[in-house]
């Protein structure tokens, strides 16, 4: 009887650990795509900037905008990694897992 409950048990594990795999892929995946959309719209406004002052302000708001993104980012992934269990149980649970 207890073999049944083990990999039920086992079962669930490995589905919460591929669930927490591919939402960290995610967040990998979305934070190189904002740094690529990032850096590609500033080299545009360098290309049509009309001074330097222009490309200066351009550049400081790029950069403070990818750092505040990129610590949500790391906000999420740390968020994930100290919830794991609460938020992906909910998930097999719902699944019938």
């Amino acid at each position: 009887m207890n073999q049944p409950a083990l990999s039920a048990e086992s079962r669930r594990a490995a589905t919460m650990n591929r669930m927490y795999r591919s939402d960290m892929a995610l967040v990998g995946i979305f934070f190189a795509a904002m740094w690529v959309v990032l850096l590609f719209v500033l080299f545009q406004v360098h290309g049509i900037a009309p001074d330097r002052a222009t490309r200066a302000v351009a550049t400081a708001t790029a950069l403070l905008v990818g750092i505040f993104s990129s610590g949500a980012l790391v906000a999420v992934v740390i968020h994930l990694r100290k919830r794991r269990e609460d938020l992906y149980l909910e998930d097999c649970n719902n699944a019938g897992l």
